[in-house]
């Protein structure tokens, strides 16, 4: 399993175990993160999607929608140059 797997995975169980509604709000964080053209920019909607989960811990949504969004904001966040280790740690591993 390649690392980018590992960590999709890592991060839609993150986003599954607790998100309000959170389909729409992570596929809101993934829009920002795909128009990244820069790691610094990756790095800030990784900074604000970090603090949006601390702040939503006992949400709930759709978690198909949310681990879609959750893949493909990871995808976005690494190919805006944001580091492995950064998305990580944002990922609870």
């Amino acid at each position: 399993m390649d690392a980018t797997r590992k960590l999709f995975i890592a991060l839609s169980l993150f986003v599954a175990v607790g998100c309000k509604d959170a389909s729409k709000d992570v596929e809101k964080f993934a829009d920002r993160a795909c128009a990244c053209k820069d790691e610094a920019c990756a790095n800030k909607v990784a900074d604000d999607f970090g603090a949006w989960a601390k702040e939503n811990k006992n949400a709930s949504g759709d978690q198909d929608k949310a681990a879609k969004a959750a893949e493909r904001m990871a995808k976005c966040l690494l190919s805006s140059g944001m580091a492995p280790t950064k998305l990580k740690s944002l990922a609870g591993m």
